[in-house]
């Protein structure tokens, strides 16, 4: 199974190993807060998160912390800048869940 740092839920996995453990993995999916970054050649394609957790983010629009690291993630991965809305947006949702420092 793809490591990953102990507080974050989300991992960054290769199509390789998404094939080998995809059992796993739609266990681990069913995990509210626990997202994939599904790459392939080492650049992202895809993320992945639950069923469950998907019908809920629709009813989200603020997102939650994991949503906001994906998509901080996402960004340096992509090589995309983070403007100043995001950054906020960010700071917000993390500062809201607790996890931050208002």
């Amino acid at each position: 199974m793809p490591e990953r740092p102990a507080d974050s839920p989300v991992r960054i996995i290769g199509s390789r190993e998404l094939h080998q453990n995809l059992p796993a993995i739609l266990r681990e999916l069913e995990r509210p807060e626990t997202r994939y970054v599904l790459t392939v050649h080492g650049k992202p394609r895809a993320v992945l998160i639950g069923a469950e957790p998907f019908l809920k983010l629709l009813e989200e629009p603020e997102g939650s912390p994991s949503d906001a690291v994906v998509g901080l993630q996402l960004t340096a991965l992509l090589g995309g800048r983070l403007d100043p809305a995001t950054v906020e947006r960010l700071e917000r949702t993390l500062a809201e869940s607790g996890n931050g420092k208002a």
